[in-house]
């Protein structure tokens, strides 16, 4: 069929989830990835994470953000510190998750490339994928690259089973309670 490719988004499920026809009706997350430029680690918590919330909130609830050790991979940049958070919002899907999203995503930045399926209908519900990326940032919090999506969250469809994970297996957000959007 011409033009189906654009109804397809790239929206990663977990493994093993049931198919189903029904409108997802659960809750929502959204999940921050982001790089900061930051040879210190001490610098990365009493600079840059103030400076970024001061920008966008708190996203993780007051837990924290995990930062990402990423010692695995020889061939990363050292000056660069991944730090991670998941926030979780109290579903069936809303408008306003996505008017929060989108304000929290423009406090940020100016500049996003945004992929979204916002048909609250669908069986794996709403998805917007956003990302943006800079070579430099010229103060703190100095941000040059974040990926953030607001999906539906599967754990409970899972069993509990499912989730987000970092490369190390240490899961995001695992012991947090839903919290609602800022």
């Amino acid at each position: 069929m011409p033009g189906s490719g654009f109804r397809t988004i790239p929206q990663l499920l977990p493994p093993g989830l049931r198919e189903n026809k029904e409108p997802f009706a659960g809750d929502y997350e959204i999940y921050w990835s982001i790089y900061i430029r930051c040879n210190n680690k001490r610098k990365l918590r009493e600079i840059h994470i103030p400076a970024l919330e001061a920008l966008i909130g708190k996203p993780h609830g007051g837990k924290g953000w995990l930062l990402e050790n990423e010692d695995y991979d020889e061939d990363r940049d050292r000056s660069l510190q991944r730090i991670v958070a998941l926030q979780r919002l109290n579903g069936p899907y809303n408008d306003r998750f996505l008017v929060d999203f989108m304000k929290t995503l423009y406090s940020l930045s100016p500049y996003w490339t945004i992929q979204a399926r916002l048909d609250p209908s669908h069986p794996h519900g709403v998805y917007v994928n956003a990302r943006f990326e800079r070579e430099t940032a010229p103060e703190a919090p100095a941000v040059v690259d974040a990926m953030v999506e607001l999906e539906g969250s599967f754990t409970d469809a899972m069993g509990g089973e499912s989730g987000r994970y970092l490369g190390t297996g240490q899961r995001i957000g695992g012991d947090s309670e839903p919290g609602g959007s800022r």
